[in-house]
């Protein structure tokens, strides 16, 4: 006997969902294989705003050095697979893209952000995620301590001090006027020079800060010409440092100036001019890479990024153009090590076991180190003579 039976408005309702839930399914299954048949790399940088001096040249590095993996056939047979998002230089956008990229796109691993304080606050994200992140921070608190996901690309600000003030030793520079800005960059360096100066037997003859856009520092570049200082040590990214020069040969500040890794840059030239003359900085060697030593390790590494830069750009790179192009080799030679499925985890734990020269450094990551350490030949000395950039070590 047949019988024919009527669903009711709820049993509708489950099937409806049932079928609605197939479907979802069956995209997430063909979403995921889509993603397989990629690396999956994302990035979040500052491309617009405040910080877009730095995101721009990032995102044109991270993405020369795709370019370059994919045109020879990718990382195991797999081509890279880029997703770019803008944080707009805001701490809060960095972290909810960032999420976006790891819960959403479902991403291998994240590069960036361009900034320290974007950075401090995605990091905890992707531990907690288990994401694998390549910072671009300069503040050693992204690497140290060291956590499970985190990796940084830039020298940091202790790398950086280190450098200087074995410089002021060498030079019998035993007392400095320190310029900080009063922001997490200014203050994290100030606090690690102050650490390391007795160490080189140097004294913090006078300590200022001030606003990085102040228009006018005129007032603490006269307390540090006033006080027994032989040296300006300048720790401010733009445009303070430019204001700071002008000032200085303003009031016959004429003792040597010498500015952090912030003002490395060929911005410092053009902005302030004649004031910029004979002032130092400690920098990654893209700034100047044709006054690079012939032996210099990371000379190929260099040489390599700037011809295929201005071939693309017509134009030479920026410093920060290393920052993205060493994270993605960091995950080209990490993820080479890696047999089978390429997942987070087994790329993580493969980021700790490789060596890569790259334009910032030599990276020996490991399970105690995630980043460069001072050991890695990251800063050269640069002085500007006749309005140019050069090595001076």
């Amino acid at each position: 006997m047949n019988q024919t039976r009527t669903e009711s408005p709820q049993r509708r309702g489950i099937a409806a969902s049932l079928i609605a839930l197939a479907a979802v399914t069956a995209f997430g299954a063909s979403a995921t294989a889509s993603a397989q048949e990629t690396i999956r790399i994302g990035a979040v940088y500052s491309l617009t705003g405040a910080g877009s001096f730095l995101g721009v040249p990032e995102e044109r590095g991270l993405r020369m050095k795709v370019d370059e993996i994919n045109k020879a056939g990718g990382i195991n047979g797999k081509k890279v697979e880029l997703i770019i998002y803008d944080t707009e230089g805001n701490t809060t956008k960095a972290a909810q893209l960032a999420r976006r990229l790891i819960d959403s796109d479902n991403v291998l691993a994240v590069v960036g952000p361009s900034s320290s304080g974007e950075s401090l606050l995605v990091a905890p994200i992707a531990n907690e995620s288990k994401v694998p992140l390549i910072a671009h921070a300069g503040t050693e608190k992204m690497t140290n301590p060291v956590t499970p996901w985190v990796f940084n690309t830039p020298p940091t600000d202790r790398i950086v001090a280190e450098h200087l003030l074995a410089i002021f030793k060498k030079r019998n520079l035993t007392q400095i006027g320190l310029m900080t800005a009063a922001d997490g960059f200014g203050q994290s360096g100030a606090n690690v020079v102050k650490e390391l100066a007795p160490k080189h037997g140097i004294t913090i003859a006078r300590h200022e800060e001030f606003n990085r856009q102040d228009p006018d520092i005129t007032a603490q570049v006269l307390k540090v010409k006033d006080s027994p200082a032989q040296a300006m040590l300048i720790w401010s990214a733009f445009p303070a440092p430019t204001i700071i020069l002008k000032s200085a040969l303003a009031a016959g500040f004429n003792r040597p100036i010498y500015n952090s890794f912030a003002a490395a840059s060929k911005d410092l030239i053009v902005q302030a001019g004649a004031a910029a003359e004979n002032t130092y900085v400690s920098s990654m060697r893209l700034l100047a890479p044709e006054t690079l030593k012939a032996d210099d390790p990371m000379r190929p590494v260099i040489q390599k990024i700037v011809a295929e830069y201005k071939a693309r750009h017509n134009e030479a790179p920026a410093t920060f153009v290393a920052h993205s192009w060493d994270a993605m080799s960091i995950i080209e030679a990490a993820a080479r090590k890696v047999s089978g499925p390429l997942t987070r985890d087994k790329l993580r734990a493969a980021m700790e076991t490789v060596e890569v020269v790259g334009g910032n450094g030599i990276f020996r990551l490991s399970p105690t180190a995630h980043g460069l350490d001072p050991q890695s030949q990251s800063m050269v000395l640069m002085v500007v003579k006749n309005g140019q950039w050069r090595v001076d070590e």
